[in-house]
């Protein structure tokens, strides 16, 4: 279940099943451009983001053919609601609205009208219209509102202010009309309180649907041409994640989201260029929202306690308790044990005990999972009661934090918990920590300080590729102090290679008389020969782990062959 109201489950639960969209684009223009079609909002193409499916049909009828057959063969939809989409919907005489809308609702039994307009196209004459219109099937106004801000809306050349969006959702609502509100997050000297205030006034507007866009610079606009000549900062996938995320806390939870980024034709888009393909970003969004235990709306609603299932859990032979894994099917931590494992491969090896018998040590774990081996740390540094020990920990998986306090058998460790959980700091007289929950990849670019050890976990390789490519270690050579360590709980080769081809010097760490195996690496100031066996890669820091183990086989295998 998703941790946000999709429309497609409020489409369900209204029609008892989805509907999937038809676009139809009627050319009735746009009152903000000239008749030649220059001008308009400064985002917007000259074809008014025609749907790319329908985009060389040549009349309305063989728009809808086309769009259902793609529907249809694409998706299985059978159900289908028409959605006039282009340019400004309302932007016609009446005469000419009632004909247009008639002849294409004729066309098929569609199940609801979704009109795309302006705030500043609705007369009262429409309005009525649009009202008789849905005595006899749902009709959805889908308002460009874009901003609360006037600075930006006069900015983009949009035509209207904020006053006119708000007047006009309120007209709207009074004829007994649903309106889904289209946001843009990014625009130009925005940022995330502003684009909060622009929510917010829309939800205080009493919205029924949103559909967030990411901004898109997209070719031939007067966007674009600002951009050439002025280049200013967009949203990369993470940082629009974060934001997005930020954004669904604060929309009440049975407002449905109709989209959660801009989807622009590769050769239309200038910047920014994402490689994170569009259904990969939804999955990371509600991936990330559930492993921080936070749903859509959890920020202004009162929250609800909900019971949670502890997952199977094994002692092990060290005392230790570990939880089973549903999603990577394994235990969290080898047979041996995670205390074990802590104190023998991640502090000894890293000569912890010497480095804060000698000074303040700064530490950062990535891979934080149950928490065994920062406090492990955490007690060496209370044992030795003589420099500070400060850990920066990298976990996506906030919620396990909470499972696993329920099952660790030390008072410290669930104290210690309790704490990243509740206010992702734990502090004492020889220890800080900060829990940082966060996708490790995005987390350490954030990361301004150095580090005299890093631990790296990345549990089961295979399944966490991108905690080992060439890429990811990279960037932790950077973050490591000239004298400091890394230690990981890695022995794949393809990992040594990319360590080696990163800077750094490796050794193995494998105990013989346990299943505890590992490196350790050091920053090393040879230079390093090209392998026959190629590392795992990630250019663009966004790909899923089933991608770059695919993408390793593909050239794995070309090299076999050749």
């Amino acid at each position: 279940m998703l941790p946000y109201l999709s429309h497609k489950a409020f489409m369900r639960s209204h029609y008892g099943e989805a509907l999937f969209s038809i676009p139809v684009n009627l050319e009735f223009g746009c009152p903000n451009r000239e008749r030649d079609g220059s001008g308009g909002c400064s985002f917007c193409p000259e074809h008014g983001a025609r749907a790319a499916q329908i985009a060389d049909a040549k009349s309305v009828e063989e728009q809808i053919e086309k769009a259902i057959s793609f529907a249809r063969r694409r998706y299985k939809a059978s159900s289908f609601a028409l959605y006039i989409q282009a340019y400004t919907g309302t932007f016609a005489s009446l005469v000419m609205q009632k004909e247009a809308y008639e002849k294409l609702l004729s066309l098929y039994p569609f199940r609801a009208l979704h009109v795309g307009t302006r705030p500043d196209c609705l007369s009262e004459s429409t309005l009525e219209y649009l009202r008789e219109l849905n005595q006899k099937i749902d009709v959805v106004v889908e308002l460009g509102v874009q901003t609360l801000h006037d600075a930006s809306l006069a900015h983009m050349n949009r035509g209207h202010d904020a006053a006119c969006s708000l007047n006009a959702i309120k007209r709207l609502h009074v004829k007994g009309l649903k309106v889904y509100a289209h946001l843009i997050i990014g625009l130009p000297n925005e940022n995330l309180e502003m684009w909060k205030q622009s929510l917010k006034g829309l939800v205080d507007a009493g919205i029924d649907g949103i559909k967030f866009h990411n901004l898109h610079i997209i070719e031939n606009t007067d966007l674009a041409r600002e951009f050439s000549q002025n280049p200013f900062a967009l949203l990369s996938e993470y940082e629009y994640a974060e934001a997005l995320i930020e954004l669904l806390r604060l929309t009440p939870s049975h407002i449905p989201i109709l989209r959660l980024a801009t989807d622009t034709p590769t050769h239309e888009l200038i910047a920014p260029k994402w490689h994170m393909a569009k259904g990969q970003f939804g999955e990371y969004i509600a991936q990330t929202m559930r492993y921080r235990g936070i749903k859509q709306g959890d920020l202004v609603e009162s929250k609800r306690e909900e019971s949670y299932e502890i997952p199977q859990k094994i002692d092990l032979k060290d005392g230790s308790s570990t939880l089973w894994s549903e999603t990577y099917h394994d235990y969290y931590h080898p047979k041996a044990g995670a205390y074990i494992q802590a104190e023998t491969l991640f502090i000894e090896k890293s000569d912890l005990k010497a480095r804060l018998e000698k000074g303040d040590v700064n530490l950062l774990e990535i891979g934080f999972g149950m928490g065994y081996t920062t406090f492990k740390a955490l007690e060496l540094a209370q044992t030795l009661a003589k420099n500070r020990l400060h850990v920066n920990t990298i976990d996506q998986d906030r919620m396990l934090l909470q499972t696993a306090s329920a099952i660790v058998p030390n008072a410290l460790h669930v104290k210690m918990l309790n704490a990243l959980f509740t206010c992702k700091t734990y502090e004492d007289d020889f220890t800080r920590i900060d829990f940082h929950t966060i996708e490790a990849r995005y987390g350490v670019t954030l990361l301004s300080e150095t580090f005299d050890v890093i631990f790296l976990d990345p549990f089961i390789e295979s399944n966490n590729a991108s905690l080992v490519t060439l890429e990811f270690f990279k960037n932790l050579r950077k973050l490591l102090k000239p004298d400091g360590i890394l230690v990981a709980s890695t022995t794949l080769h393809v990992s040594q290679i990319g360590l080696n081809l990163a800077g750094f010097d490796v050794q193995v760490a494998n105990d013989e008389n346990s299943d505890i195996k590992g490196v350790v690496a050091t920053h090393s100031t040879a230079s390093k020969s090209l392998h026959v066996k190629e590392p795992y890669r990630d250019p663009y820091g966004v790909w899923s782990d089933k991608m770059i183990e695919s993408e390793h086989q593909k050239i794995f295998t070309c090299k076999g062959r050749s």
